[in-house]
Order: structure tokens, then C-alpha cells, then sequence
């Protein structure tokens, strides 16, 4: 289990301060030698801990020859302060660090001895909590700092649960930097490492994190599938802060469909909640979303005493983190009432935190309200260039919601200037952002995932019942039975008793199997979708209408097909093969014909009875496609053949691309590469252990007689299904 110190901090689930504190004050203090302070701060901070605490650990530390003791006493004089001043915590932590670096440099030359790897388990928690701190004073650049040193160090000492950690601390600098692909990867690393621990709190935790970015990014259905999957976990486990930070995603996912009645539900129970905690952080970022839903209904008085309310408690707490949201939306509320020069004010307020934090999102958001300031005081000019910087910040984002606002900014500054051509222009820009945005099916499947909470809610709470029942009765039979025989009960309750939770245990593990094979299924197809999403929006912008709807005519067989298989678990050879060549078909639409392939199957196979599970292959085709033949100088060339062997059923996938070497040091430079290959795995893995049938598959390279690189070919090994 991680240390509680370390969870106290994640951003999304960030417990109370509970006492104020004035960083200029302190900041002279921390020049003190380290004995003086231990001295001073406890009687001269707010908030500090008792002076018979810190004298207690001050006698430790002074009496102590040995620096592991040094390092840990300073570790605890630093907790002293995790809910108040965070420069007496950065101070502490920083003299400890020094300590263990130059512990750790006597110690280079034998870094796997014991001492050395103490020293560094200890460096490690170091980096950890000074990358936090940093986090809650805005300074990203050097919370990244930390997190990326502590990630090298967890991984030179095979610490993998605080590497786990650490990939989800950078996850979320990075989303609140607006930097949602970077953000993306380093949390799907972080819950692959907490999948194979026994974390479930960790596994919620990064489930909740990915939602948001998949809902910055516009993909409501995915994210509310995340969101609740933590939110389930919280409330088994009984962590009300958690339950109340997933009601709060929950609520701004209805807030951002526009469901302002629903949105205002959540937030009111997870704020119910927060009040009985004492989460003061997560107070006051709910304070900030009702407001913005009163305001966006009108109720602008209420809003901003809402506002007033997050303004007080960032004052007392002394944390910048969140201050430039409050701002932002104060200066909203303003505008729409028409004070464009207070508005103007808490703009220029929260641009200066944003640029200081590099948060791209607001930024981009706040240019757009400072240009809509200007063209009210009919300063155009003014208002054209933070125009354009709000668009250009919303491009490279690549969040939907943001390219829809940019660009209906820009419709009405060019209408405004009779500039009517590049008006409309943005208008249609506008327009098609959001009919993608708000389309019913969208906001259907996020209904469609709240029923499906509470029915599963529902049905657990009626087991709970019923099995009370059961216990009752059982109670009641024991009774009644004592008056004739008790040993004859005895005999027999031992028997009701294993054998009830003999049919318990075997259809648990059923259950389990059944649970992890839809799951990992899941996995498959959103990851394919979206990647084909992308290849259609990169082929619009690049070629001609004509050619676009081809492409998109292609593309809505191919979801057909992919919704039809990803029904079963097994499906007719003929359907997988059809979406397979429709599949290669774009692509080779997308690549400009970069390659040609071809789908061969065995003259003793009939794919009109033959059954496989459905979408082995895709992943792989995929990846021969992306990192094989893109990266070749010449045209490519895809197999994919289906063999009969015995009972067996075998499927290759080959391709002459530059081959896995090359195309590894080439993901290096660009980015993590996909998770086809332990998903498949792993998918394999519950099929053999479901059907007591080997399913298996395995990878060669590829090499021409020069013993050159010259693809790689995939080979699946399964059981013939007749179907």
C-alpha cells in the first residue's frame, strides 16, 4: 500500500489545509541554520505543530549519529507541517535529500549494497513529497523535475508501485499543463504497473484521472465509463473524499452537455460530502462549479458569492493551484454583466497564474474572454490578436469544446469588422465542432452509464439484503434443530456451509473470468476507434471532399462491423474477414496507397462455419501499418492468412516493414508505443483458461539473406470453433 503522506496529495484527491499561512514571512526564516529552525518554527508558525512534538524530534535529531536516523527524523519534523506552511516541509526534505546524495556518493561505487539501497528508498520519498509541494505552488517545471528523478530512481530499484505513482504525478502536471497526449501515456503506464498490484484505491485513482482527460478532450462516453468505475471502487472502499472528487467529474461532464439540472445534483452531493470531511480544497473547487452553473443559468449574484466563497478559502490555505480558475470565472460573471473593465481585472489576474504555470487550457480560454472584453470597448485590433492566440492555443490542444468557443469568438469579431467571407469561415468551423460535440448519441451513452451504475448499485445492495436473510434463517434453523439433535445439526451445517461457499468460490471465479475477458475486450475497441477517428479527421484536412466521403463511407462499415463482432465473444471468420478488409482499405486510403496486401484463407477452411475471436488481428495489422511499412522508403506489402492444422485454427499476419528494431528506436523519439501486444496477451491467457484450450500467439523478425531486417510476422494458434 502506498504511504498515506503520498495519496494525500494527488490532485484530484487533495485533502484539507487546515490552517493558513503567509509564504513571504516564511521565506527568510529557511536561511537559518537547521538547529535554529527547529528551535523557532514551531512557536512562530500558524498552524505549526505542538512545541513538545517538534522538541522531542529536535532531541532525536541532535543526539543521532547516524544519518538514516538524521534523514528520518527530518522526514517527520517535514510531516509536521503537511497541513500548514509548505516551506517548512520544503526545508526539512531538502536537508534530508542533502544528507542521502551525499550518503549515496560515498556509496556509488557499491550501489546494490544494502546501504546504498536504503539511502536511495529513502531519496526516493524525498523526491516524491518535494514534487508534490511544488505541484501545489504552481511551479510545474520543477515538480517535474522531482517526479521524473524519483521515476529513475524507482526503476533502478525495482520500486514498482512508487514508479506507478510517480508516472501518475507526471500524468497530471502535464493535463493541467494542457498537454493531454503526454498526460495520457504517462497515466495508461501508471494503471498498467497498478493492475498487477493489489491497489485497487490506485487502479481507481488513475481510472478518474484518465476520465478527465478524455472528457478535456471531448470524449464523453469514454470518460464517464472511467469516472465510474472509480466511483464504484470509492464507495466499496468506503473513501468518502474519493466518492465526493468522482461526483465532482461526474457533475462537470453534465455541466459540459449542458445538462446544468443534472450537473447541479452531483455537485450538491459531493459537496454534502466534502462539508462532512473537511476537504476544504475540494470545497472550494466545488464553490467554483456551483457558481459556474448559476452563472450559466443567469443566477449571477449567487454565483459570485459562490466565487467570494473559493476566494476566501484560497486566502486562508496560501495555495496558488485553481486560483487563476477562480479568477477566470469572476471575470466571466462580470462580463455578463456588462462591467467589462472589473472583467478586464480578474482576466489580467488570472492570465499572469496561468502563464507562470504554463497551463495552455486556460490560457487559451482566458484569451478568448479578453477578446471578447476588447471588442466590447471596440478595440479590434486588441481583440483579433488574443483572438488568435486563443484559436492557435485550442488547435494545438486538439480539445473540441475550445476549437467551438474559439471559433465562434472569431465569427463575431469578423462580422463585427464586415469582414462577412472568413465570418463565415469560422462560422462553418464552428458549426461542424459542435454538431460533433453535442450529438444525441453521446449524451444518450452517458445516461445509459449512470442507469447502468445505479442498477449495478441497486443489485448490490439487494444481494447485501438477501444474504442477511439467509444468515437469519440459518440462525432460526439452528435454533429450532438444538431441541433434537445437536450434534446431527452440527454435521449439517458444516456441510450447507462448504458447500455454499464451494458454489460461491467456483461461480466467483466464472464470473471473474467472464468480468476480465469483456474488460480486456473493451480495452480493444475504443483503442481502435480512436485511432481510426484520427486517421479520417488527418485525410479531411488533406484531401478533397469527394475523396473524404469515400473515406467516411468506408469508415461507417467498418464501425458497423466492429460494433456487430465486438458483441461475441467469437464471430464467423467471413464477418472478421470483411472488416479486416475494410480496415486495410483505409489505411491504404490514408497512406495514399503506401502498401497493397492480401487476405488468403486455406481451401479446407469454410469461413461461412468457422468461428475466432474477433479482433486478434486488427492490433497487429495496425501496428505493421504505423511502424512497420510507414517508416519504409518503398511500397509495402501486408499478408494475412488463415491455415487449418489438425483441430487447429492458425492466423498470420505479415508484413515487410523496417522491422521491430527500427521501428522501436523510431517510438522512442516520438512516443510510447501501443499495449496490442499484453493485451492480447493477457486476453489469450482468460480464452485458455475459460475454454481449457490453447490459445496462443507469438512474434518473429523478419530477415532477407543479408540477415537484414526485412519485417515481421505474427503467428495466432487457436482452437477450431464450428459454428
Amino acid at each position: 500500500m502506498f504511504p498515506p503522506v503520498y495519496f494525500l496529495h494527488l490532485v484530484n484527491f487533495t485533502l484539507s489545509y487546515s490552517q493558513g499561512f503567509d509564504m513571504i514571512k516564511l521565506k527568510h526564516l529557511f536561511q537559518l541554520p537547521l538547529v535554529i529552525s527547529i528551535f523557532i518554527l514551531p512557536s512562530v508558525l500558524p498552524g505549526a505543530p505542538s512545541l513538545e512534538k517538534t522538541d522531542s524530534l529536535r532531541k532525536v535529531f541532535s543526539s543521532s549519529n547516524h544519518d538514516t536516523t538524521r534523514v528520518k527524523t527530518l522526514f517527520a519534523l517535514g510531516n509536521c507541517f503537511i497541513d500548514g506552511p509548505s516551506d517548512s516541509l520544503l526545508y526539512y526534505y531538502n536537508s534530508a535529500l542533502q544528507i542521502i546524495n551525499k550518503n549515496i556518493g560515498a556509496l556509488k561505487s557499491d550501489d546494490d549494497a544494502p546501504a546504498c539501497r536504503n539511502f536511495k528508498a529513502l531519496q526516493l520519498r524525498a523526491l516524491i513529497e518535494l514534487g508534490i509541494e511544488y505541484f501545489y505552488r504552481s511551479d510545474y517545471d520543477k515538480a517535474l523535475e522531482y517526479y521524473f528523478a524519483a521515476a529513475d530512481v524507482a526503476g533502478a530499484i525495482g520500486d514498482v508501485s512508487h514508479l506507478s505513482e510517480c508516472y501518475g504525478e507526471i500524468g497530471i502536471v502535464y493535463k493541467n499543463q494542457g498537454k493531454y497526449d503526454e498526460a495520457l501515456d504517462f497515466l495508461q503506464k501508471a494503471i498498467e504497473i497498478a493492475y498487477t498490484l493489489d491497489e485497487p484505491d490506485w487502479v481507481a485513482i488513475c481510472n478518474n484521472n484518465i476520465g478527465n482527460i478524455y472528457k478535456a478532450k471531448g470524449f464523453y462516453s469514454i470518460a464517464i465509463d472511467y469516472y465510474l468505475k472509480a466511483l464504484l471502487t470509492f464507495e466499496e472502499m468506503n473513501q468518502q473524499r474519493r466518492v465526493s472528487t468522482c461526483m465532482h467529474s461526474v457533475g462537470t461532464l453534465f455541466f459540459e452537455q449542458q445538462n446544468y439540472q443534472k450537473a447541479m445534483e452531483y455537485y450538491e452531493r459531493a459537496l454534502e460530502i466534502t462539508l462532512q470531511t473537511g476537504d476544504r480544497i475540494r470545497e472550494l473547487n466545488l464553490k467554483m462549479a456551483v457558481g459556474n452553473t448559476l452563472a450559466v443559468t443567469g443566477q449571477f449574484s449567487v454565483a459570485k458569492k459562490n466565487y467570494f466563497e473559493a476566494l476566501r478559502i484560497f486566502d486562508s490555505s496560501g495555495y496558488q493551484h485553481g486560483l487563476d480558475d477562480c479568477y477566470k470565472l469572476m471575470g466571466i460573471v462580470l462580463l455578463e454583466e456588462q462591467n467589462a473593465d472589473s472583467a478586464a481585472m480578474y482576466f489580467e489576474k488570472a492570465l499572469k497564474i496561468s502563464l507562470i504555470e504554463n497551463d495552455l487550457t486556460n490560457m487559451a480560454e482566458i484569451f478568448g474572454k479578453q477578446g471578447i472584453v476588447y471588442m466590447q470597448q471596440g478595440k479590434y485590433n486588441l481583440a483579433k490578436a488574443v483572438l488568435g492566440k486563443s484559436d492557435s492555443l485550442a488547435m494545438k490542444l486538439g480539445a473540441p469544446a475550445m476549437v467551438m468557443e474559439a471559433s465562434s469568438n472569431l465569427y463575431r469579431l469578423h462580422l463585427a469588422i464586415g469582414n462577412s467571407e472568413t465570418a463565415l469561415e469560422y462560422y462553418v468551423r464552428y458549426a461542424t465542432m459542435k454538431d460533433s460535440l453535442f450529438k444525441d448519441a453521446q449524451y444518450r451513452a452517458i445516461t445509459e452509464m449512470e442507469i447502468k451504475y445505479e442498477t449495478v448499485k441497486s443489485e448490490k445492495d439487494i444481494a447485501v439484503l438477501r444474504q442477511k436473510t439467509k444468515v437469519q434463517e440459518l440462525i432460526i434453523s439452528r435454533r429450532n434443530r438444538l431441541l433434537w439433535s445437536v450434534a446431527i445439526i452440527f454435521v449439517v451445517m458444516l456441510a450447507g456451509i462448504y458447500f455454499y461457499y464451494q458454489n460461491r468460490r467456483l461461480k466467483a471465479v466464472q464470473q471473474a473470468s467472464e468480468l476480465e475477458n469483456r474488460l480486456l475486450r473493451a480495452q480493444m475497441n475504443p483503442h481502435f476507434i480512436f485511432n481510426s477517428l484520427i486517421a479520417i479527421q488527418g485525410f479531411i484536412y488533406e484531401r478533397n471532399p469527394v475523396e473524404a466521403g469515400d473515406f467516411l463511407a468506408k469508415f461507417a462499415d467498418l464501425v458497423r462491423l466492429t460494433l456487430e463482432n465486438s458483441r461475441s465473444e467469437f464471430v464467423l471468420l467471413q464477418k472478421e474477414i470483411g472488416m479486416l478488409r475494410v480496415y486495410l482499405e483505409l489505411q491504404q486510403l490514408r497512406y495514399n496507397m503506401k502498401f497493397d496486401f492480401n487476405i488468403h484463407i486455406d481451401e479446407n477452411i469454410d469461413p461461412g462455419n468457422l468461428k475466432i475471436p474477433p479482433m486478434l488481428a486488427q492490433p497487429f495489422i495496425e501496428n505493421a501499418v504505423e511502424h512497420g511499412i510507414r517508416h519504409k522508403a518503398d511500397k509495402g506489402f501486408i499478408k494475412v492468412l488463415f491455415y487449418r492444422v489438425n483441430n487447429n485454427v492458425q492466423v498470420v499476419v505479415e508484413d515487410d516493414g523496417v522491422g521491430r528494431d527500427a521501428a522501436m528506436k523510431i517510438k522512442k523519439k516520438d512516443k510510447p508505443g501501443s499495449l496490442a501486444i499484453s493485451i492480447t496477451r493477457e486476453r489469450l491467457q482468460v480464452l485458455s483458461k475459460k475454454y481449457k484450450e490453447k490459445f496462443d500467439f507469438q512474434i518473429h523478425d523478419l530477415f532477407d539473406e543479408k540477415k537484414q531486417p526485412c519485417g515481421t510476422r505474427v503467428e495466432f494458434t487457436m482452437p477450431a470453433e464450428e459454428g
